[in-house]
């Protein structure tokens, strides 16, 4: 399975670049998270390769700004260490990156790195965004990072593994619904011809929600926090 697995790599012309791992563990699942000022779709994965202690969760997502309508998707990446207590100690990560065959997030996503040490990357240009979806649900694509507290070379996490039917379908029913909620709003706002709440537009609220947090943040569950 893993010469399988790097010849599969080779033919597709993914790049290699320092620690090319081959994870035992891939999980997908999916979350919606709403509140007042968005919501959002995502697939999440889980990354493991026993007997190393490093665990690397993956968010794809998608949502919309409530107050504008623009819509906005890439991911968001974050990296712990399993503890002898089977405790989660997340590590600052920096350099992440996304990339398959058709779609890099580097130089066409825009990077937020937040306090806990994840990385946020997203777009608000649809095609960017289709590109990187479809990627993501090709699952013949690589992670990779450096971690802020080794001075070893990137780590490289090479996923060939696609999120199941149940997964693919759960997100794009989401999608759908909100890409209809998004095109409704848009459409009020243009036919009372009020202007936007102040900051609407920017996209950005999108990604921030109290104490500056990305409201996209996985939590309940979907990290470590509760953990450390």
């Amino acid at each position: 399975m893993f010469v399988e697995l790097r010849l599969l790599t080779a033919l597709l012309g993914i790049t290699q670049a320092g620690s090319a791992i081959f994870p035992a563990g891939v999980v997908y699942s999916n979350w919606t998270d709403e509140s007042e000022e968005a919501k959002v779709c995502e697939i999440i994965l889980d990354v493991s390769n026993p007997p190393s202690r490093e665990v690397v969760k993956f968010i794809a997502l998608a949502g919309y700004n409530k107050f504008d309508g623009t819509v906005l998707a890439g991911f968001l990446m974050a990296a712990a260490d399993l503890t002898a207590n089977s405790k989660y100690q997340i590590v600052r990560i920096s350099d992440a990156a996304f990339s398959a065959r058709t779609f890099s997030s580097l130089g066409h996503l825009d990077y937020e790195v937040y306090d806990d040490g994840t990385v946020m990357a997203t777009t608000q240009d649809s095609h960017l965004a289709m590109a990187f979806i479809n990627a993501v649900f090709s699952g013949t694509y690589e992670l990779r990072f450096a971690r802020s507290d080794s001075d070893t070379e990137m780590q490289t996490y090479k996923i060939a593994s696609a999120p199941g039917e149940s997964v693919v379908g759960n997100f794009t029913q989401c999608l759908d619904h909100l890409a209809i909620e998004s095109n409704r709003l848009r459409s009020c706002a243009s036919t009372k011809g009020s202007p936007l709440p102040e900051g609407g537009g920017s996209g950005l609220s999108i990604t921030m929600g109290q104490g500056g947090q990305p409201i996209a943040h996985p939590r309940r569950g979907r990290t470590w926090a509760d953990h450390k």
